[in-house]
């Protein structure tokens, strides 16, 4: 008896609670009030307060060239060190054609290890690619260290409130809300911003260069140089970064490199004295000065003839590092903040059309009962809104829609009780009995088609994007709650209702 009457105290107070709770998290995004401890507010998705949609798409057979440039010097190294000779040896998009002297020598090459690159043989032709499992685990690295990069860098610039997803296999999706112009972002993310120090070839003519190990890149001012394709030293090894002026008044960035890459740095400088050394960013020759004395701090500075602009935009994208590989813009939309509140106005319309109608149908047939319904239809919008709040959700147009229609399957969820509870009361018994009955017997098929709308959301949520997953969220979380108000909270609210009238028989 004592832990029946306790499970009647404690339910309504710990219903009262959420419901207070759930009312105190809604109030920021209607009022502006310093006294409210929570500042948060429901985030505006793209459609609903305007901003710009890009559509990226990573440059993989770039990458995947780049790659291979690396596998063929590791390879080259292993051929010098077991003196295998041959006749060529070429680098494609995506494999390495090695031409043998001597067919004998393909045995010493399998011994070559690396677990990601397959070999086929042909005579003494060799092709080495890397496996199809590997170059699939390197685009999904590339997506996903891109879309971390390209957070970074928007951050750093002061843009806020972005939503990045992966879009298919090789595309990422970039919505930003609030901005309008788009050739900063574009600026930010069109720069693969990979920088690198190199050696220069030591040739007299241009045209005696070995173009697998040396590449052809120019300056800002059209010089061409002999660049090393081998890598010294990389951006990756950058610890500070900042935009300055330097003694001579010209705009420059200055860097710090880690220890590893400092003593690699001094060891260059000491043994190449005289002779030029490149800093290169994204195949354009920033400077190539010569060395004339050892750098021994790991400290430097990069010229180019920067304005104080351009300097500062570097330093933030060497601080925020390179990306993986080139992205490049397929797809752009701009939306206006005006048929933004367009749609927030259509939305709100919608909406208040919805539960008027609803509210009208639940209180016609069904009379206090559909009153009851309706104070818990009202709490189920509070309670979504609220869940949206505290998760710091997008809202956007399909995700309004998703509200509605659970106001919609709220009320289905009242109407399947309601029918219950008459059916008991038709079978002669009493009102509490009946309207026990009633929630018990339709809790069953309440929950099923719940959980099987949930499921799909959850789908939708998986395989869709952008106003697809918006859609599945939002529908997601007024299910929860619509379960929550039509069965726990409405049905409080009629137990309320029959203890404190003490009614005995009720028509619905």
């Amino acid at each position: 008896m004592y832990d029946m009457l306790f499970k009647l105290e404690i339910k309504p107070i710990v219903v009262t609670l959420l419901c207070t709770i759930a009312i105190y998290l809604v109030l920021p995004n209607f009022i502006d009030n310093k006294f409210l401890i929570s500042n948060k507010k429901v985030n505006l998705g793209l459609d609903l307060q305007g901003g710009v949609y890009l559509l990226l798409e990573a440059d993989f057979k770039e990458y995947l060239k780049e790659r291979m440039y690396g596998l063929y010097d590791e390879v080259n190294e292993f051929l010098l060190s077991k003196n295998i000779k041959y006749k060529s040896f070429d680098v494609y998009e995506d494999k390495l054609v090695l031409i043998l002297k001597d067919n004998q020598d393909f045995d010493q090459i399998k011994s070559f290890n690396d677990k990601n690159v397959k070999m086929s043989k042909q005579d003494v032709r060799i092709v080495m690619s890397f496996y199809d499992s590997y170059k699939e685990d390197l685009l999904k690295n590339i997506i996903t260290d891109s879309i971390s990069n390209i957070r970074r860098r928007l951050d750093k610039s002061g843009t806020k409130e972005i939503t990045i997803n992966s879009h298919g296999k090789d595309r990422i999706s970039l919505q930003i809300p609030g901005i309008h112009d788009t050739s900063q972002i574009k600026m930010l993310l069109g720069k693969t911003a990979k920088l690198t120090f190199h050696l220069l070839e030591n040739v007299t003519q241009i045209s005696s260069i070995n173009p697998l190990t040396t590449v052809l890149l120019k300056d800002l001012r059209g010089n061409t140089y002999p660049i090393l394709r081998k890598v010294e030293i990389s951006g990756d090894s950058l610890v500070d970064v900042s935009s300055g002026i330097n003694s001579l008044g010209n705009v420059v960035v200055n860097f710090k490199l880690n220890n590893a890459a400092a003593k690699k740095f001094a060891k260059i400088t000491k043994e190449n004295f005289n002779k030029p050394f490149a800093i290169v960013l994204d195949g354009v020759v920033l400077t190539a000065p010569v060395i004339r004395d050892p750098i021994l701090t790991g400290s430097g500075e990069i010229s180019g003839n920067f304005t104080v602009e351009s300097a500062k935009e570097l330093s933030i994208l060497l601080k925020s590092g390179a990306l993986p590989a080139p992205l490049k813009v397929i797809e752009e939309k701009t939306i206006g903040s005006s048929l933004g509140a367009e749609y927030i106005k259509q939305g709100r319309l919608a909406m208040i059309v919805s539960v008027v109608a609803v509210s009208t149908f639940i209180i016609f047939f069904y009379g206090i009962f559909g009153v009851l319904a309706v104070i818990g239809l009202v709490f189920n919008i509070i309670f979504i809104v609220a869940a949206l709040t505290l998760l710091q959700a997008t809202l956007t147009l399909p995700g309004i829609a998703g509200i509605t229609l659970t106001v919609g399957m709220s009320v289905d969820a009242n109407v399947l009780i309601f029918e219950r509870i008459k059916e008991e009361l038709r079978s002669k018994k009493k009102l509490r009995w009946a309207v026990e009955s009633g929630f018990k017997n339709a809790m069953s098929t309440i929950f099923d088609s719940n959980i099987t709308t949930l499921i799909v959301a959850a789908i939708m949520f998986v395989m869709g994007s952008g106003p697809v997953s918006g859609f599945a969220i939002t529908l997601s979380i007024g299910i929860l709650c619509s379960m929550f108000s039509a069965i726990t909270l409405t049905k409080m609210l009629i137990d309320l209702y029959i203890r404190c009238f003490n009614l005995k028989v009720l028509n619905i």
